[in-house]
């Protein structure tokens, strides 16, 4: 029993301190970044391209999920407040791809870093994301990765395999001298994603039919604290990122089309942390405003960033 023990050590030890090396070494964020392909319109690679190439500022930047992506249109905001201020106002749309708190985390750490914003626009739902985003180990500097053991993260497991294998293609690719893959993309300059869409009302009625049945299922609030442990850490984290950085964080609520709920649930939460914009229920109950049931189109989104506007002005004059 005891040399099939000394074996298997023997055996694993070359594995083990494989991996404690390729951990050791910094994340690769140019072969991160582009690492991540086929997800987000490729938005990841934009992403990095806004924050360590393009010379241009960031004075502003909107975090959040697809429906951060879809409602706020960053060239528009930037004309309308540099009409209003007579500055060179810079904002930035950094909505990507589904829910996770931790992957707005490490993406908003490196923008801050870099570009040193003066507002931080997060969007909030009806309810915060239970799991960890699938694209966060990918992103994630050895530290975050490894601290992301916060009770309840389901797929903290997951998440350090996915670690592994991202920083051991970085290495391959750096040793065989490959050349980093420039992934097509639909943002050239701003990270709106457009759309002319309009959704069917029939859709809305189905996803209204849905959140009735989600919101009539009550789960014992024990239940729901541990639920959202692991978002309510990353929203704390972001709020001290953002007050490291003498950043302004907003919240702005931005629900799905057919749960008619007027705030978030945990809008007193939010409260606590920083304030919570709530967009007009006219501009949220016209179907002509969705491209699909969770979606703003074309229509939703400059009325959305027109809304926007004279809040970011305001919170502008209280950062001079």
């Amino acid at each position: 029993m005891k040399k099939l023990i000394k074996n298997s050590v023997l055996f694993s030890l070359p594995f083990i301190t494989g991996i404690v090396v390729l951990f050791s070494f910094p994340l690769d964020k140019d072969f991160a970044y582009h690492f991540v392909k086929g997800e987000c319109d490729n938005k990841a690679s934009w992403m990095y391209h806004r924050i360590f190439e393009d010379e241009r500022p960031v004075d502003i930047v909107f975090s959040g999920a697809s429906q951060t992506g879809s409602a706020f249109m960053d060239q528009f905001i930037s004309e309308e407040l540099n009409s209003i201020t007579d500055q060179n106002i810079e904002v930035v749309n950094y909505g990507y791809c589904r829910r996770g708190r931790d992957i707005q985390y490490v993406m908003l750490k490196d923008l801050l870093d870099q570009k040193h914003p003066k507002i931080l626009v997060v969007e909030v739902a009806e309810d915060e994301p239970k799991k960890s985003h699938p694209v966060f180990p990918y992103l994630a500097e050895s530290k975050d990765l490894f601290g992301a053991l916060i009770f309840f993260n389901q797929r903290y497991f997951t998440s350090i395999w996915k670690g592994i294998a991202v920083r051991f293609e970085a290495l391959r690719n750096k040793i065989t001298g490959g050349n980093r893959v420039i992934a097509d993309n639909q943002y050239p300059d701003f990270g709106h994603r457009p759309s002319s869409n309009v959704v069917d009302e029939a859709v809305i009625k189905e996803n209204s039919a849905r959140w009735h049945r989600r919101l009539n299922k009550q789960k014992l609030q024990l239940v729901r604290d541990i639920e959202l442990n692991y978002s309510k850490h990353y929203l704390k984290r972001i709020a001290q990122l953002a007050n490291k950085n003498q950043c302004t964080l907003l919240f702005v609520y931005l629900p799905e089309s057919g749960s008619n709920l007027k705030e978030p649930l945990l809008e007193t939460y939010y409260e606590l942390i920083a304030p919570v914009i709530i967009l007009p229920e006219e501009l949220i109950n016209d179907s002509a405003n969705w491209k699909d049931a969770t979606h703003f189109n074309d229509s939703g989104a400059t009325a959305a960033s027109k809304f926007i506007v004279p809040f970011l002005e305001d919170a502008l004059h209280s950062t001079e």
